[in-house]
């Protein structure tokens, strides 16, 4: 109360100085600020007492006869009795109370517990039972026994937890504490229990935390003492909708060979704020799924700007030949190939560059120590398998392998160049059968230890990815790069990826003034260029090996060839909007004056890449949350054959399908009733009982109908 006053007093005293020291308009904020300041605390320590005093009483009732009273202590001492965990309201009740009683009680007495109760509900109007009991050191805890509903209302979601967790684990379940946010919706809730034996089997921990999660709204975890038998049930955190790359740049980065084993590339957070990394020492390869919009593409770049940070060179397959290309400056890329031509040759000097590894190691002794890294990225890789089957018809000629000979070369590159130190970072839309080499994905997950799958997952991409048909199937379709990965013990963990700025915002807007934040203060490497292949005598046609053989320069000796130098010769903004016309496709100039289609007005490399500006970024791709294009028209279902990765429609979202993320449960607390967990796509949680007899509107995914 003092010190209430005291504020309050302040506040008024700087109302009143305001105006003699020339600042008038600080008047009303002073005034606001102490009184306002000083009734609140005032009121905080005026609860506080009242909280003190009914402690006191509760003590004098249980302890003020001395070796007579209930506790038989000899002496009143607030260390008897401690009150913790208190109800909302004025003053409230505690939740929890600890009680010290001296060793000469009958405690095992049922006739003592019962009067221990009975002076509490006397003293305090609301039941209480014991929940804990330490006879060795004399200490008793007694909580409020919400089974009795009295003159205290305990919230429905704690009271159904409560039952729920007394069926699901044994009746002797008692509340040790419940935390309720300010809507009373339950946040966490701990018990004790005496199954000790029963929950020792992992099965059964797992149906108590699955039925849980299903049958509370959210989604939720356990956290269980084995030895002191309590378990803590909590809501998962929420993960952020965005995290930008962090800035700060890695130290001792001069020796390439010196600091490899201690690169570690972070790759975004999980739910508890744990920052997940790649480590490409420990874990060589890459593989990163992820359909358009879902943030893939921003991932990727994360991904790149930290590596290049450590001075590692990167080679980059550009599949849609527009995604990386403003990355052909950025320090220590040597490279981003973005025709069918170039692609070629790099794969082919990737496998050629393994192989000279591989001899040196076997003919000259030198070890694998001794190599310096290569991060080759191949971005969309199914995209450039297609338009490579279609170039290579072209190229083909006598003598050829039916099949490119860059898939085979690819195929060992995935198998082998890990032992090179040769990274491969590989993404594709989604999990492809031909590319896994199995309909469960084994030999990609053998050979690509460290997975990303960035946006939901159909069931068969799942086990294809996660050898699981329901890991990452219920990521929300609004939720930019958030995707499913594996943690640091292998296990495949939620997390949100970090976001890289686009590369086309201005150098003077926050995103530009980020980017150059991460760009890396020094180019250890040179930029490349590959050449077009030497042209043969007339009637001689060029075929695929003259293009994976070609000769390769420093991007600097032939800036004729040079896209880079080409292009800012050439593109201003009059000049890009003219070559990218309808009219300029057609081989028609605004000038009437026609030119052969295809003909370029200027030396190209290989042949003409795209334009810089169809670049697109992943945040400014809208999500049609109205489609729901790969699942199937709604089908009337039981609730017990609907699974994970399904959708359903709940009243809590009308018109709104949401995705099962849990297998339905019986609810233990209705029979005859089947509890359904979902989650939508702006990522709210809920959950839903639905009588087993009935039928329900349901869309699966159309590989999994």
């Amino acid at each position: 109360m003092r010190d209430g006053f005291l504020l309050s007093a302040a506040g008024i005293a700087g109302f009143g100085a305001a105006p003699l020291l020339g600042y008038p308009g600080l008047a009303p904020a002073a005034l606001i600020a102490g009184v306002g300041g000083g009734v609140a605390v005032a009121a905080s320590g005026h609860r506080a007492k009242e909280r003190r005093d009914l402690e006191d009483r509760v003590l004098e009732a249980l302890a003020a006869d001395g070796m007579g009273s209930v506790l038989r202590v000899p002496a009143l001492d607030r260390a008897v009795v401690k009150f913790s965990h208190w109800t909302r309201g004025w003053p409230g009740v505690p939740q929890r109370i600890r009680l010290r009683y001296s060793p000469t009680v009958q405690d095992q007495s049922p006739e003592w517990a019962a009067a221990l109760a009975e002076v509490l509900q006397r003293r305090l109007l609301v039941p209480y039972k014991v929940v804990e009991h330490d006879r060795l050191h004399c200490v008793v805890w007694v909580g409020l026994d919400t089974t009795v509903v009295n003159d205290i209302e305990v919230p429905y979601a704690q009271t159904r937890a409560e039952r729920a967790l007394t069926k699901l684990i044994d009746p002797s379940v008692a509340l040790l504490g419940a935390e309720l946010d300010d809507a009373e919706e339950l946040l966490s809730i701990t018990i004790r229990h005496e199954a000790a034996e029963k929950m020792t089997a992992a099965g059964a921990r797992a149906r108590v935390e699955r039925t849980m999660s299903t049958m509370l709204p959210g989604r939720w975890r356990a956290k269980w003492d084995l030895e002191g038998d309590t378990v803590c049930f909590e809501q998962r955190p929420t993960l952020p909708t965005s995290i930008w790359l962090p800035t700060e740049m890695p130290d001792d980065v001069d020796d390439l060979l010196s600091n490899y084993e201690q690169v570690r590339i972070p790759l975004g957070v999980d739910e508890d704020g744990e920052e997940i990394f790649w480590e490409p020492a420990r874990i060589p390869q890459v593989l990163m799924t992820g359909g358009t919009g879902t943030g893939k593409t921003s991932t990727g770049h994360a991904i790149l700007g930290k590596i290049t940070q450590f001075g590692w060179p990167v080679w980059v397959l550009d599949g849609k030949r527009v995604e990386f290309l403003h990355h052909r400056t950025w320090p220590n890329v040597q490279i981003v190939a973005t025709t069918v031509a170039q692609q070629v040759a790099m794969i082919h000097r990737v496998w050629r560059l393994q192989e000279e590894r591989y001899r040196l190691m076997e003919e000259e002794g030198v070890r694998v120590e001794d190599f310096e890294p290569l991060v080759v990225i191949l971005d969309e890789f199914t995209e450039f398998v297609a338009e490579l089957l279609s170039w290579y018809g072209t190229v083909k000629q006598k003598g050829d392998p039916t099949q490119p000979p860059t898939l085979r070369e690819h195929s060992s590159l995935a198998r082998k160049a890990r032992t090179a130190r040769i990274h491969i970072i590989q993404t594709m839309q989604r999990p492809d059968v031909s590319l896994f080499g199995s309909k469960d994905g084994g030999e990609a997950r053998s050979n690509f230890g460290q997975r990303i799958s960035v946006g939901r997952l159909d069931p068969q991409g799942a086990m294809m990815m996660w050898q699981n048909p329901s890991v990452g199937t219920t990521i929300p379709r609004g939720a930019r790069q958030r995707a499913m990965t594996t943690n640091a013990d292998g296990l495949p963990v939620e997390v949100q990826c970090y976001r890289f700025p686009s590369m086309t915002a201005p150098e003077d807007s926050d995103e530009g003034r980020l980017r150059e934040r991460l760009r890396p203060t020094r180019a250890r490497h040179p930029r490349l260029l590959v050449l077009p292949p030497a042209q043969k005598d007339e009637g001689q046609e060029l075929g695929f090996w003259d293009y994976a053989m070609t000769e390769w320069v420093r991007a600097e000796h032939r800036p004729d060839l040079d896209p880079v130098v080409q292009g800012a010769r050439r593109r201003s903004a009059d000049d890009a909007r003219e070559a990218s016309s309808t009219m300029a496709v057609l081989g028609l100039r605004p000038d009437g004056r026609t030119r052969a289609f295809g003909t370029p007005p200027a030396p190209r490399l290989l042949s003409s890449g795209p334009t810089e500006e169809s670049y697109v970024d992943d945040y400014a791709v809208i999500v049609d949350l109205d489609d729901y294009t790969g699942y199937t028209a709604p089908l009337q279902m039981r609730p017990h054959d609907v699974s994970i990765g399904d959708l359903i429609q709940v009243d809590d979202a009308p018109g709104e399908w949401v995705v099962v993320e849990e297998d339905p449960e019986d609810d233990v607390l209705e029979p005859g009733l089947v509890a359904l967990s979902w989650r939508s796509d702006a990522d709210e949680r809920g959950s839903l009982s639905v009588s087993s007899d009935s039928y329900i509107s349901v869309r699966r995914p159309e590989e999994a109908s």
